[in-house]
C-alpha cells in the first residue's frame, strides 16, 4: 500500500535520512497490507522550481513500479516542479549508483561538505524522467 503524508512513516524514514517536519516536508511511503513500513521518500526544500528528495528503505523490495511512478509524479506533475535534487555523501557509492540508475545526474560536488568526504548534488529534470511514462499497475484510475 502507498500512503501519502503518514506522519509515523515520515518519522521512521527520518531515522535513516533527514529530520522530518510535517509542516515543511511531504512523505510518500510504501507498506505491506498489514502496515509494516517498507520504505519511502521525504521531500523538502520546495522553492517553486525544485525540491529535495530523500530516500530510505527498510526492505529490499520496497520500490515497486507503482511506487516509482508516484514518487516522481508527485514533484513533477502534482507540484509542477522542473527538477528534483538529491544530496549524497561522496563516500556512499551505493546510493550514488542507485540514483544514477533512477536517472539522476551529478551536477556539483562540494569539497569537504560531508563527514568523510564531499557532498554530491544530483538532479533529475522533469523532461528526463522516464518514470512518468510507465503505467501504474495497482493504483486507481483517479491518480
Amino acid at each position: 500500500m502507498i500512503r501519502l503524508d503518514h506522519q509515523p512513516d515520515g518519522l521512521a524514514l527520518a531515522s535513516k535520512t533527514i529530520p522530518y517536519n510535517p509542516a515543511t516536508c511531504r512523505v510518500i511511503s510504501r507498506t505491506t497490507r498489514s502496515g509494516m513500513l517498507l520504505g519511502g521518500v521525504i521531500y523538502d526544500g520546495f522553492n517553486g522550481a525544485s525540491c529535495r528528495m530523500h530516500v530510505a528503505s527498510f526492505h529490499k523490495s520496497w520500490l515497486s513500479r507503482d511506487m516509482l511512478w508516484v514518487c516522481f509524479h508527485y514533484p513533477f506533475v502534482q507540484c509542477n516542479l522542473l527538477k528534483v535534487l538529491a544530496f549524497i555523501p561522496s563516500r556512499n557509492q551505493k546510493v550514488l549508483d542507485f540514483n544514477a540508475k533512477l536517472g539522476f545526474i551529478q551536477e556539483f560536488r562540494i569539497k569537504d561538505a560531508s563527514v568523510g568526504g564531499d557532498l554530491v548534488i544530483t538532479s533529475m529534470r522533469r523532461e528526463d524522467c522516464r518514470w512518468l511514462n510507465i503505467k501504474p499497475r495497482t493504483l486507481g484510475s483517479n491518480v
